[in-house]
């Protein structure tokens, strides 16, 4: 009996187990897919940044692609966008925070959910982060090749720059939610597709998988008022919207697709 057996009682070193052991693979590998996960998403953010800035140079395209948009909505533009904008904007204990929301909450929201679904594992983790990945690289192709002004570019709609109206109560300029001084670091003719409203609805998914109650009223509301604030501060059409949200779509499709073609049913996990 050697000196490790006397100090374990002779049962041997606990994480000498195959149990142990294989809970030490589990975890030393769940940490190697989150490290790699990351280096993606630290990718993607720097390729987003940098592309979405890069692809600001054709104004001229993307006032007439915003046109073209503004054409197709043109009785939605009348009777509810442009109708909400000016309400909107009227109303500043209102418009403030909706500013705010704008400029802030998904950069909150969409790490937050991230997150969640990272501890809670499996399929919800999977099928979200590829989802997330996906959704974003199709945005940011689209975001090269199509450029599209927001209506608040677009002076003859009659849409009032509500975070340009309201600029004073917080850190942004005249460059939507650019931080002062540095506009021209931001693309502002990016509104097609909205992945303000494509993160939203990525989180709604993601949130209406999460254990309790309060996720899934969190997944009906944030949404739903994404959609109000983007419409109502014309960063964006009903369109770019619409497109957001199928870039999600299109990519969650992919996701569940291709596992089913690997033969894993999604709730094999």
């Amino acid at each position: 009996m050697t000196l490790r057996d006397l100090a374990t009682g002779g049962r041997g070193a606990p994480d000498a187990t195959p149990a142990a052991a294989a809970t030490r693979s589990r975890v030393a590998g769940r940490w190697t897919i989150t490290l790699v996960e990351g280096g993606a998403l630290l990718v993607l953010a720097v390729a987003y940044t940098l592309i979405r800035a890069a692809q600001g140079e054709d104004v001229a395209g993307a006032l007439a692609h915003s046109r073209a948009i503004a054409d197709v909505e043109h009785w939605l533009i009348q009777h509810l966008e442009r109708p909400a904008n000016s309400w909107l904007a009227s109303i500043p204990v209102l418009a403030v925070p909706a500013c705010y929301f704008y400029a802030v909450f998904h950069y909150a929201a969409t790490p937050l959910v991230l997150y969640r679904s990272w501890r809670l594992g499996g399929w919800v983790h999977q099928r979200g982060y590829w989802t997330l990945i996906i959704a974003s690289a199709i945005a940011l192709v689209i975001y090269a090749r199509f450029p599209v002004a927001p209506p608040r570019l677009l002076p003859d709609l009659g849409m009032i720059d509500v975070m340009r109206a309201y600029a004073d109560y917080g850190w942004w300029g005249d460059a939507a939610s650019a931080p002062r001084g540095i506009g021209d670091a931001t693309n502002q003719y990016a509104a097609m597709p909205s992945l303000h409203f494509g993160w939203s609805l990525w989180c709604a998914i993601q949130m209406w998988s999460f254990p309790g109650s309060w996720w899934r009223v969190a997944a009906v509301l944030y949404p739903t008022v994404q959609v109000l604030v983007v419409i109502s501060t014309a960063n964006h059409y009903l369109l770019d919207v619409v497109a957001g949200g199928l870039c999600v779509l299109v990519a969650m499709g992919l996701v569940v697709g291709f596992r089913r073609l690997a033969g894993r049913p999604p709730a094999a996990d």
